[in-house]
């Protein structure tokens, strides 16, 4: 299915959202934030199974000896960043420079000093692309949301740029990928669509997406990407009762 076909697919969503209960959009919201955290924490961190996470989850307080803190505390904190966009998204705000800051200061809170634009320069292991220089962080955060709020850019172009260019920028020392997954979901929502899930096992895939844009200055391959993910999950929920 092309992307403008995914894209047709969002009145559907929207009738399917006036069929269904409240109870029953609260259960397949919270089972999505489930699978949310986990594939997101995966990524970084394998050491949590799925059934890890749910139980901490419902006990912020259970403790996991033979586990990082680190990574415990960063499952907790993604769990209040996405409920901090949902709410976000119902009150039908578009993000800015304070609230990507507020939530990275939510994903790392505990573990770092969160919501400050790095003050030294990185450079990823393994990775194609070199991060700008952190002199050139704020000028290329004003341009990032300057396009952001674009007229011309929308839909699922617009929540693959969301992700793309923080990517790009890497504005803060740590949780960036986290940070991205989240905007992706934030525009998304904005967008009358559903928020998606990356797993583990099209990881390489991802990367490859992110490297087109990165790289060669292609949003098409992770507008596709993303597309394919929301294609999915859309039929999921319009099977839901």
């Amino acid at each position: 299915m092309s992307v403008k076909e995914v894209e047709a697919l969002k009145q559907a969503i929207i009738d399917k959202k006036k069929k269904l209960t409240k109870k029953a959009l609260k259960e397949i919201c919270e089972e999505f934030d489930k699978n949310y955290i986990y594939e997101s924490t995966s990524f970084e961190n394998g050491d949590f199974t799925y059934e890890d996470i749910v139980f901490l989850l419902e006990d912020h307080s259970r403790q996991f000896p033979d586990k990082s803190e680190a990574v415990r505390k960063a499952i907790i904190n993604n769990f209040h960043a996405i409920q901090r966009v949902h709410r976000l998204v119902e009150d039908g705000i578009q993000y800015d420079e304070n609230i990507v800051k507020d939530l990275h200061q939510i994903l790392v809170e505990g573990i770092i000093v969160g919501g400050v634009y790095r003050t030294r320069d990185l450079f990823i292991l393994g990775a194609k692309h070199v991060p700008p220089t952190y002199l050139k962080i704020y000028s290329k955060m004003d341009r990032y949301f300057a396009d952001l709020n674009d007229p011309e850019l929308k839909g699922l172009k617009k929540a693959a740029f969301a992700h793309l260019q923080i990517l790009k920028i890497y504005p803060f020392m740590d949780a960036n990928g986290r940070l991205a997954r989240l905007l992706l979901n934030y525009q998304l929502e904005l967008e009358g669509f559903l928020p998606i899930s990356i797993t583990r096992n099209i990881r390489d895939e991802y990367y490859n997406a992110i490297d087109e844009y990165k790289i060669n200055k292609k949003i098409e391959p992770f507008t596709e990407f993303i597309a394919n993910l929301e294609e999915k999950r859309i039929n999921e929920f319009l099977e839901r009762n």
